[in-house]
C-alpha cells in the first residue's frame, strides 16, 4: 500500500487522471478522503518524516499568517487566487516542506519526581469517559532543518512519539515542560541526533 507522499507523487505527474481536474479543492478533498478511508479502516500507516500533519501550520508559517485554522488548501488559494495554479503552488511547496529533517537539539527523561501538576490539560475522552494521561517517559525538543521554531515530541511508556505542538523558541518549550512536570533547565541533555 503507497503512503500519501508516494500517492502525491503520482498525482503530480497527472492531476487530471485522479482529480478530474487540476484543482487545489479537488487535492485537499483527495487528501481528506485517502485520511478518513485509512481510520474508518482501522489501518494506521507509519508517518512520513516530515508527517503531513505539520504541513497546515507550516503552511501559514511560509505565508506569514498569524494563525493556521484556515487551513493549507484555503491560505494557499487566497495567497494564489486561481485552482489551477494553487494547484501548482501546492506542490512547490510540498518539495520544500518534505525538505525538512528532524534535529533533536535537547531531550529530558522523567522519573518518578516529574509527577503532572495538572497545569497543562493531560486528559483524552474515549466514548465519552474521560481518561488522565500516562506522563511521558522522555520529552523531546526538535527542530526541523529550515525551520526557524521548535516542536515538543514526547515519548510515552510504550515508546509512541506524539507531537504536542509548535513553539518559536526552545525556551518556551522548556518553560510549559516546567509548568507541566517541574523540570529544571539543568535536567535538559543537549543533542545534536536526527
Amino acid at each position: 500500500m503507497k503512503n500519501l507522499y508516494e500517492i502525491l507523487a503520482m498525482i503530480r505527474s497527472r492531476p487530471g487522471m485522479y482529480l478530474g481536474q487540476r484543482s487545489l479543492t479537488a487535492l485537499s478533498g483527495f487528501i481528506g478522503g485517502y485520511s478518513f478511508a485509512l481510520g474508518e479502516n482501522g489501518i494506521f500507516y507509519g508517518e512520513e518524516t516530515p508527517p503531513f500533519t505539520q504541513f497546515n501550520d507550516w503552511v501559514a508559517r511560509y505565508y506569514k499568517w498569524y494563525e493556521s485554522t484556515a487551513g493549507w488548501k484555503n491560505i494557499i488559494l487566497r495567497e494564489v487566487g486561481d485552482e489551477a495554479k494553487a494547484c501548482d503552488v501546492f506542490f512547490e511547496l510540498f518539495e520544500l516542506f518534505k525538505q525538512r529533517f528532524p534535529v533533536v537539539k535537547h531531550r529530558v527523561f522523567l522519573n518518578q519526581n516529574h509527577k503532572s501538576t495538572g497545569a497543562i490539560y493531560r486528559r483524552i475522552c474515549i466514548d465519552g469517559i474521560e481518561k488522565e494521561l500516562d506522563s511521558p517517559k522522555e520529552i523531546r525538543i526538535v527542530q526541523y532543518t529550515t525551520d526557524s521554531g521548535f516542536y515538543r515530541f514526547d515519548v510515552s511508556q510504550a515508546g509512541e512519539i506524539s507531537e504536542i505542538g509548535y513553539f518559536e523558541t526552545e525556551k518556551l518549550v522548556m518553560e510549559e515542560v516546567n509548568r507541566e512536570f517541574k523540570v529544571s533547565l539543568d535536567e535538559w541533555e543537549a543533542s545534536n541526533t536526527i
